[in-house]
């Protein structure tokens, strides 16, 4: 049997504490790919960068993703996202994206998460699919928080139903214990602080790098999964403006 892929979607709370974080994961990324080679076949990278505020009582947000900023959800979530690229094999590609990526306002990670989650994956028959959030504060912290917990059992359901192992490293709390309920996720407690700074990103790249290349793919066919528990399929796209309410 030849050796399985890997999409990895790295989810990064761009919030203004950030920067450190981003610009540790830019200097050691191959760090992560080097456990895998030999083990695994192409490793594609994708990306959610997500940050909010708040403007005249509405939530604003700013995504990025490999295929552009916010407006790049829309064919996401409109069936045209084969004529984008929401992944990358080329690592130079995605070490460019998170030099660019500004870091502003507050988070939601949940979201984020959400987000990743709806990323156009290879085959889970053949491929490993990964995402690997990055926070410096809990996942109770940032804009809409009761909305965000309230749906972390649906994301579980949801990381289950696509066939996904999870990777985080973020404080510990409540929900971050409830969130590595899913199947074969790693959370990493990790000391918050500015941009994750006091963590060793070589080490850590490093040990998901390993804890990739041995892990099995998750056994069988992914099944159908609710897109957008968020209700971001529905956000009015060209300004990234969203009046945070849920449409569903």
């Amino acid at each position: 049997m030849s050796a399985p892929n890997v999409d990895l979607v790295l989810v990064l709370d761009a919030s203004d504490s950030m920067r450190p974080c981003i610009d540790q994961l830019r200097r050691h990324l191959r760090e992560l790919i080097k456990p895998m080679q030999g083990y695994v076949g192409k490793i594609r990278f994708g990306l959610v960068s997500l940050s909010a505020s708040s403007a005249d009582g509405a939530q604003v947000f700013k995504v990025n993703t490999l295929a552009g900023g916010t407006e790049s959800l829309q064919p996401l979530y409109a069936g045209a996202r084969g004529q984008y690229e929401f992944f990358t094999e080329d690592p130079d590609k995605m070490i460019r994206t998170l030099e660019q990526i500004e870091v502003t306002g507050d988070e939601h990670n949940l979201l984020a998460l959400d987000i990743a989650l709806d990323h156009p994956f290879g085959p889970s028959s053949t491929t490993k699919r990964i995402v690997a959030m990055f926070s410096d504060e809990p996942l109770e912290a940032g804009v809409d928080r009761a909305s965000g917990v309230s749906r972390i059992q649906a994301l579980i359901d949801k990381v289950h139903k696509r066939r996904v192992k999870l990777f985080c490293a973020m404080p510990y709390s409540d929900a971050a214990q409830r969130l590595s309920e899913a199947n074969g996720s790693e959370v990493e407690a990790v000391d918050g602080g500015p941009g994750l700074s006091s963590v060793n990103f070589k080490a850590l790249l490093t040990q998901m790098g390993k804890s990739i290349s041995v892990s099995a793919l998750q056994g069988g066919l992914a099944d159908e999964a609710p897109a957008a528990l968020f209700g971001q399929d529905r956000w009015q796209f060209g300004d990234f403006g969203w009046n945070g309410q849920d449409a569903r």
